[in-house]
């Protein structure tokens, strides 16, 4: 196999592949990628078995075939690469070229019939959505996805198709046990390529954030569902994620309900004194206990390891006077994930948890447990 490429080409290729390639693994043929001939142009396709990426891109096609190549040492070739044009030539033993008149790489390769199969997509009806709508919306739902590998159905987000008040939306839900992150968007009604979402699916973090790597530009993408793999297709670009098997928590059960008291915040201005609070926090000691009364918002951290911190601010509050602690990190990540001005946290008592929303984030919603102390 032969073929002249494009460095930019290759290179916007081999950063999207990289998360997929780049994972430890027994299996070595997965942290190389498969260059295929497909009708005069390239194909690339990468996969880690839980995550697979396949793409078809311009080039000059000389001789076809296949070839398996090092992932991680073709990008930082291609990267360094002194010259606009690339030529990519497969020789002897299944080594692999990289030329032009002046610079030449020669790397081992791979038996290209070691490399798995990509998933069969054949069929699948897909529904376009604009590439900013999911972008926010996995933005603000990924943040609070379980860490560790305790409870595999939390590991991921949960994406689900619902029609609430006779209108149809995508909802995307995310919580570690400690908070959730909820954000809908409504869709068209009858968009059957969405029927199989009616039950729900967990899409895992790791492909989630191979999603985000390919939404950059502002082309449309589109989604769909077949045999418990999630699939985002964009232009010539398509990747296939393996879903998380299991239920997903009965969410709606910790939304909290009737919250009387009412505290609206500028949302830039608590951001900020969250960080500044959590500069004497730590793994032991981690909460900031909140004073709520009337006008103002106290806030203080203690850490008997370290000191003491304390600071004051104005807020629009109405209810009564609340006594509370938060680990402040669940705040500041979800603060951080909002576009409004003003934050509006509502509160029922010092023991059940809160929401958090902003006008400017359109069916958004943020739930955070207190903490005990």
């Amino acid at each position: 196999m032969e073929f002249k490429i494009k460095k930019e080409t290759m290179l916007d290729a081999l950063t999207k592949v990289q998360g997929i390639t780049g994972k430890k693994t027994n299996i070595p043929i997965t942290s190389n990628i498969l260059i295929s001939e497909e009708e005069s142009m390239i194909s690339i396709q990468a996969t880690d078995l839980e995550v697979a990426f396949k793409a078809s891109y311009e080039a000059e096609v000389i001789s076809g075939g296949s070839t398996a190549v090092p992932s991680r040492k073709l990008y930082e070739i291609v990267k360094a690469f002194p010259s606009d044009t690339i030529n990519v030539k497969e020789i002897e033993n299944k080594w692999i070229k990289i030329a032009n008149n002046k610079v030449e790489y020669n790397i081992v390769g791979m038996e290209t019939g070691d490399f798995p199969g990509f998933p069969d997509i054949e069929g699948v009806e897909l529904f376009e959505i604009n590439v900013n709508i999911l972008r926010n919306m996995i933005n603000k739902t990924i943040y609070s996805v379980l860490g560790d590998e305790g409870r595999a159905q939390l590991a991921g987000i949960y994406f689900e198709c619902i029609t609430e008040d006779d209108i149809d939306k995508i909802r995307m839900v995310s919580t570690d046990g400690h908070r959730l992150s909820k954000i809908d968007h409504i869709i068209e009604k009858n968009k059957t390529a969405l029927g199989e979402l009616k039950d729900g699916i967990i899409i895992p973090k790791s492909g989630i954030i191979e999603i985000l790597r390919i939404l950059e530009g502002g082309e449309p993408v589109q989604i769909g569902f077949k045999n418990n793999n999630f699939i985002v297709k964009r232009n010539k670009e398509v990747l296939i994620i393996r879903l998380i098997e299991g239920d997903f928590p009965e969410y709606k059960t910790v939304i909290p309900k009737k919250l009387q008291n009412e505290m609206r915040v500028q949302r830039e201005s608590f951001l900020m004194m969250l960080k500044r609070m959590s500069i004497l926090s730590s793994d032991k000691h981690s909460g900031i206990r909140f004073r709520i009364d009337k006008e103002q918002l106290g806030a203080i951290t203690t850490n008997p390891e370290i000191g003491e911190s304390k600071e004051v601010m104005s807020v629009l509050y109405k209810g009564k006077s609340l006594d509370m602690a938060f680990n402040p990190r669940y705040f500041i990540e979800t603060l951080n994930s909002m576009d409004s001005e003003d934050a509006v946290i509502r509160f029922k008592d010092e023991a059940n948890p809160c929401t958090i929303e902003g006008n400017d984030d359109a069916g958004f919603l943020s739930v955070i447990m207190p903490m005990r102390v």
